[in-house]
């Protein structure tokens, strides 16, 4: 939120007007990093996860995982009727098609790298989509720093080393508008509370992910009965750590800070799942791999920061 406090104006009233985003405590820098590195583990994990899984398989039981580690602290809390429909968009893009879309992504990849650096076009996504549905303006930097990032993914995509990652880069854009289609419905359920929305999420996407699994997929039941700790702690990595621990304690930081403070730190979640990628699967991305995720990296980070401080601007204007 904007931090506000009182001024006087010439008729001696009280004003707010906005006070400077505070920098963060040296324990939320180290937090807000460690996070980072937590959600871009999420790309490393899923990759071994169906690398033994079927992905929509995968994506089914990192979601019961969840939802039972989660009934306990929001207990089937709902809210209000109204917005009922905004919570079921949010449940199916985010829960079902977000998540299907990317571990099918990461089956079918060779490389990871290019699906962690294709995750972040639900930046420019969800700015295109705020100007359609919302009709938020978006300025000419904007529109710069968006073609800026679709562009950097073409260069990956005509990457020569990538030709038969074609399908699975498709798939990480999918997912990524299905992420930036989700932050659409999400802003209609300020207030409930973040156990409730995740909660209902990963209930609902249990029997969709299910049942993509069994028509679409067959060992399902062989990968369960032959899974060990490794793939086991793949999956509650998956569901606790990064969907529970991680979320949750990016919350409570955007409860202490402005959002133009915590948002630029997430350029660092691809740089963490790039590192990770190339210390477990050994990858040596290309240079033209490089620079086009430097592009995209560039270019979501400008997008973010644009579009996080005019939004903020127009909030403390109104005030």
């Amino acid at each position: 939120m904007v931090r506000t406090a009182a001024a006087r104006d010439n008729s001696g009233r009280r004003r707010p007007y906005p006070l400077v985003c505070a920098p963060m405590a040296p324990r939320d820098l180290l937090s807000v990093i460690l996070i980072m590195a937590v959600f871009g583990s999420a790309y490393v994990v899923g990759k071994l996860g169906v690398g033994h899984f079927p992905p929509f398989a995968f994506a089914a039981l990192r979601s019961a995982i969840l939802a039972l580690a989660l009934i306990p602290l929001f207990r089937f809390e709902l809210p209000d009727r109204t917005r009922w429909p905004a919570l079921a968009g949010f449940c199916l893009t985010m829960g079902t098609a977000v998540y299907a879309a990317m571990y099918l992504a990461l089956m079918l990849t060779h490389t990871v790298a290019p699906i962690i650096i294709g995750t972040q076009l639900s930046v420019p996504f969800a700015v295109l989509l705020g100007l359609l549905v919302l009709k938020e303006p978006v300025g000419w930097a904007t529109w710069i720093a968006i073609l800026a990032a679709f562009s950097g993914v073409v260069v990956i995509a005509f990457d020569p080393a990538l030709v038969n990652d074609l399908p699975a880069l498709g798939a990480i854009a999918v997912s990524a508008f299905s992420y930036a289609l989700a932050t659409m419905f999400a802003r209609a359920l300020r207030g409930v509370s973040a156990f409730a929305m995740n909660g209902w999420m990963a209930i609902s996407a249990i029997l969709p992910l299910g049942l993509l699994s069994l028509m679409f997929e067959d060992g399902q039941w062989q990968a369960i009965r032959t899974a060990g700790w490794l793939q086991w702690g793949v999956l509650l990595h998956s569901a606790l750590v990064v969907s529970l621990v991680g979320h949750v304690w990016m919350f409570s930081l955007y409860r202490r800070y402005a959002v133009a403070t915590v948002i630029p730190f997430y350029v660092l979640m691809p740089v963490f799942g790039v590192a990770m990628s190339q210390l477990v699967f050994a990858e040596t991305p290309t240079l033209q791999t490089w620079i086009g995720g430097a592009i995209v990296l560039a270019a979501t980070y400008a997008v973010n920061r644009i579009t996080t401080r005019d939004r903020e601007t127009r909030v403390a204007r109104a005030r």
